[in-house]
């Protein structure tokens, strides 16, 4: 019988390699990830980008947001509602957004996005091939996601964050294509 990890034993073992992470390497990874997310089909034909606004500590997203708007693409950011809820609004530039839930940066005006088209760019602790994720644990993503499934899922993550296997529960929501700095992780058509 193999021993495996548990979430929270992933979690914290992948926060960890990921705060390690040199600077310099981190700024290389971010520029080969946000290329390939910027080529990618699911990004090329959104009309709507749904992105979180990453901390110092996640894969870069200012580009691929900057990209978006650039190209005519609505952009809509995660707003926490309170308990286990987050919504997305949409902002037209980073000019839109204040420190909210944790510091975290979000929207300060309200426009909801509807979460009936487009793709939403997750964030991650940890990944497996199946698409299964390790999100910070409270479950903001995968109660959005359920109740939006018609968005695609494209997740961004360190190749470092990549894991064999994560155990998931049946309300977890998996992604359909992880993008690393060394390429396509998964993707399902």
């Amino acid at each position: 019988m193999r021993n495996l990890e548990t979430k929270k034993e992933i979690r914290k073992r992948i926060r960890l390699l990921r705060r390690e992470l040199p600077q310099e390497k981190r700024e290389y990874y971010d520029r080969q990830i946000t290329e390939q997310v910027l080529k990618h089909p699911l990004f090329r034909n959104a009309e709507e980008i749904y992105c979180y606004i990453s901390t110092p500590e996640e894969t870069a997203t200012s580009v691929i947001m900057k990209s978006a708007w650039k190209s005519g693409k609505k952009v809509a950011v995660p707003l926490v509602t309170g308990g286990h809820e987050m919504e997305f609004h949409y902002i037209d530039s980073f000019q839109d957004v204040s420190a909210g839930y944790q510091g975290i940066l979000e929207p300060t005006d309200r426009n909801p996005a509807d979460g009936s088209r487009g793709l939403v760019i997750l964030p991650g602790v940890a990944f497996d091939r199946k698409g299964n994720r390790i999100g910070y644990g409270k479950g903001f993503y995968d109660t959005y996601l359920q109740k939006h499934p018609s968005l695609k899922k494209l997740a961004i993550a360190y190749s470092l964050q990549c894991v064999d296997e994560i155990v998931s529960q049946p309300h977890d929501i998996c992604v359909e294509t992880i993008i690393t700095e060394k390429g396509l992780w998964k993707h399902v058509e």
